[in-house]
């Protein structure tokens, strides 16, 4: 499949999630008729000879006397946190759980307040392509901007927060991906989408992510999971249906999972549906003790994880919008047994387990 290249001006306005189950887009695109392949453009920008000066960069920066206090003391006070999961798995929900909390959050050394980002433009562009599509994300300049940006040298606690899911976007979406969701994912098997070089840079490649990223700033993500069949059900419209969607999903869960177990000391997980009512429900009665202290659990360990001393928030469900959708129906039961034998293939690949599991609401159901 084919994409514009660099000749191509997209420019989009993202507006936050978080009222509503739906975020907007507005994109106005101007684009010429140059194109270049994704796989070519992977190559041309990921060269040996380019991954060397990029080493070289990050070298200096973090090995030089001149420099060691300096990165060292802007990492202290620089932390993206990147709320990970595939499509439809509330991503809506929980990322102004995360933005609430962390902007309540006050460092005890100077009483200042958390300064937040919210799915910044220029981070997404470093990341995804999103405006920059001809720039890798290595490239040491566009890093420098982003840190810039959003970590400058003030004393204070930057958090920077993420949420694009995985996969994310349209085959045809305007947006300027560097790499574009692709069709024949959806006739591919699991282990053969997760081997995929495209797909392990769709929309980003997260090792590199973190290996260009964590020598400037703390690097957490927070891991969502959503019963299996509910998941599927919030995106039928996308890859031609259900069992298209069903194969698309299981490969990025599957690079989702060899991604956190490469990094085990990075991640914790949130069972999305450990924080909605119904999971409490018996005979159409809510168990409201349970409910609460559920709720009230995830967001003090998830405090806790991320190194934030307020662990305490009234306000962190004021947005909270419960979907009401029966996944059965949604799906129709001539397809449940074939997704449910999609589901069981994930045995022991999703969800991830949390290695030091602490909290009860952290076994999640399939």
């Amino acid at each position: 499949m084919n994409h514009l290249t660099s000749s191509s001006l997209l420019r989009c306005i993202s507006y936050p999630k978080g009222r509503t189950a739906a975020a907007g887009l507005l994109c106005i695109v101007f684009f010429t008729a140059t194109k270049v392949s994704n796989l070519q453009w992977i190559n041309d920008n990921f060269s040996s000879a380019e991954q060397q000066q990029q080493q070289q960069h990050h070298q200096l920066l973090t090995s030089s006397d001149a420099n060691t206090n300096i990165y060292t003391s802007l990492r202290k006070n620089c932390q993206i946190v990147y709320v990970l999961g595939v499509e439809g798995a509330i991503h809506h929900g929980v990322t102004p759980i995360i933005d609430t909390l962390a902007r309540q959050q006050i460092d005890p050394y100077t009483g200042n307040p958390y300064t937040v980002h919210l799915q910044p433009r220029v981070l997404r562009a470093a990341l995804f392509g999103i405006r920059e599509r001809r720039r890798s994300m290595t490239d040491p300049s566009l890093i420098q901007e982003v840190l810039d940006q959003l970590c400058p040298r003030d004393g204070n606690k930057h958090v920077i927060i993420e949420d694009s899911s995985f996969p994310c976007g349209a085959e045809d979406d305007p947006r300027s991906y560097r790499v574009h969701r692709q069709r024949e994912w959806m006739d591919m098997t699991m282990q053969e989408i997760a081997q995929a070089e495209l797909a392990l840079n769709h929309p980003t490649n997260l090792q590199s992510f973190v290996d260009v990223y964590s020598p400037h700033a703390e690097i957490k993500f927070v891991v969502l999971h959503r019963p299996f069949l509910e998941t599927v059900a919030s995106h039928t419209d996308v890859d031609e249906g259900s069992y298209g969607h069903s194969n698309v999903i299981r490969g990025f869960m599957l690079i989702l999972r060899r991604f956190l177990d490469a990094n085990p000391r990075l991640w914790t997980m949130v069972c999305v549906e450990r924080l909605m009512w119904t999971y409490y429900e018996q005979n159409d009665v809510v168990d409201e003790d349970q409910f609460s202290l559920a709720r009230k659990n995830v967001v003090s360990y998830m405090a806790v994880f991320l190194g934030w001393p307020q662990m305490e928030c009234p306000h962190c469900f004021d947005s909270w919008q419960e979907s009401t959708k029966d996944a059965v129906k949604v799906l129709g039961e001539e397809k449940i047994m074939t997704l449910l034998d999609h589901m069981n293939e994930l045995d022991g690949i999703w969800p991830p387990v949390v290695v030091d599991e602490a909290l009860p609401e952290q076994h999640c159901s399939t």
